[in-house]
């Protein structure tokens, strides 16, 4: 995915949260503008435990924003 296209969700006001999904199929949510850093080669995240993770912008296939009320009851 463009890296353009993924700063536009991260970016947006007011903002949304989102998910992104990457090629081997994981799930990474981002509730918050200051849970995602955002580079031309890399994005970077953490996953539930705390951990970073490391994505290649080119692994994502789909970005989807997520409701509040799903947030909520997931």
């Amino acid at each position: 995915m463009e890296v353009a296209e993924i700063r536009k969700v991260a970016k947006a006001r007011p903002f949304k949260a989102f998910e992104i999904r990457v090629e081997n199929g994981e799930r990474y949510l981002i509730p918050h503008p200051e849970n995602i850093f955002i580079t031309n080669q890399l994005l970077v995240t953490v996953d539930e435990q705390g951990q970073s993770i490391l994505i290649a912008p080119e692994a994502v296939s789909t970005i989807r924003l997520v409701e509040q009320a799903q947030k909520v009851n997931a």
